[in-house]
């Protein structure tokens, strides 16, 4: 593993926790509340409250999506932030459909219409968040002392 790919990973991880957390702030968190998969008392035991949130693995799956993003990048060979739109758009809606068709088909967790919206907030989220990692994988005169 080479400084460049633990740098990015490491931004790459703050870029895709950031963009989902804005996707959350302002699109989900209201659209699943209008939109819920069952009764509120069913929702309320479903999701933790804010105080109750485990800290610990809220950092470890951001961390350990960057680095599944950034390792993707460094694969597909994506050297640019055109090309890492690409191929993580591609992986990010593959991804986040399998996950969320997945979910949907198997629980009470999304309604039909928020699991489409979180699918699009996600995929976006993923894609974005690849096109930075191929970007800073591949930028020139980039030093890491």
């Amino acid at each position: 593993m080479t400084k460049r790919f633990l740098f990015t990973g490491f931004f790459t991880t703050i870029i895709n926790l950031l963009l989902n957390a804005i996707a959350y702030a302002f699109v989900l968190k209201d659209f699943y509340h209008s939109h819920p998969a069952g009764p509120e008392e069913f929702m309320n035991q479903l999701h933790r409250k804010p105080d109750q949130l485990i800290v610990w693995a809220m950092v470890a799956t951001s961390v350990t999506m960057g680095y599944l993003i950034t390792l993707i990048m460094k694969w597909s060979g994506a050297k640019t932030f055109l090309s890492g739109l690409k191929y993580g758009s591609i992986v990010g809606f593959m991804f986040w459909g399998s996950v969320n068709f997945g979910i949907y088909a198997s629980s009470n967790v999304f309604s039909q219409a928020s699991m489409f919206v979180d699918l699009i907030c996600s995929g976006m989220s993923m894609t974005i968040s690849a096109a930075f990692a191929a970007w800073l994988l591949n930028r020139e005169k980039m030093t890491y002392k």
